[in-house]
């Protein structure tokens, strides 16, 4: 009857998403993981896009313009452990050569239909543009580049502070006072995750945990047993 076909269709609907979403986690654990190989400090990716050409603007010589950078690929803007904290970084599919830049808050942002331009803090490199051939795709990277830009600029400066020098006691021998290197734990290695039929039907049994949905399943249950009754 029709209630049971609206039923069937909830659930496949349920299904469906819940599918969609272990597959885009699938992807960007991916993504990630091939990011950390070139810089092992990565541990977010903030956001990306897919294709972007990125631009240089020529200012100097009789005929200043934007020029190719001859770097094409997906841009991504990252999270990172450490200082930088956060990079843009368009992947070259071309050759090794990528463009990054350290995001800082004196970065100058203008955008326009399929562009975003940036200035970045040091005024001997050239203002870069990227081009996306899908405008909602440029703002959407624009608004999480903007996002993130407000969120270091909001944030409180650490005080620079100077080590004072030790005064040793009269009479006590001098100490080796050279600085020891710190030992870090190595980055715990990423979790690998893969669509398979075993992560699928995990996610199936997941739904049957769920006691919302369990208690709609019944609900409908009831209701058809009664009008077949």
């Amino acid at each position: 009857d029709i209630q049971s076909r609206v039923f069937l269709v909830a659930i496949i609907r349920k299904s469906s998403a819940l599918l969609a979403l272990i597959m885009e986690q699938a992807r960007m654990q991916n993504m990630l993981q091939s990011l950390q190989q070139s810089d092992p400090a990565i541990d977010h990716i903030v956001g990306y896009s897919k294709f972007v050409v990125a631009y240089l603007l020529q200012q100097d010589g009789a005929n200043p313009g934007w020029r190719k950078a001859n770097i094409e690929g997906p841009v991504y803007l990252v999270r990172r452990r450490g200082t930088p904290r956060y990079q843009l970084l368009v992947k070259n599919q071309f050759s090794t050569n990528d463009l990054l830049d350290d995001l800082h808050p004196d970065w100058e942002l203008d955008c326009q239909k399929n562009y975003v331009f940036y200035k970045v803090e040091d005024p001997s490199k050239r203002i870069r543009g990227l081009w996306f051939h899908d405008d909602n795709e440029r703002q959407r990277v624009e608004g999480i580049v903007e996002k993130t830009l407000k969120e270091i600029r909001s944030a409180p400066v650490e005080p620079q502070t100077e080590p004072q020098p030790q005064v040793m006691p009269a009479g006590q021998p001098e100490m080796d006072t050279q600085p020891q290197l710190a030992v870090s734990k190595p980055p715990a290695p990423p979790e690998t995750v893969t669509v398979s039929t075993t992560s699928v039907k995990s996610a199936l049994r997941a739904l049957a945990d769920d006691d919302a949905f369990v208690g709609m399943v019944m609900q409908k249950l009831k209701e058809n047993q009664h009008v077949s009754g």
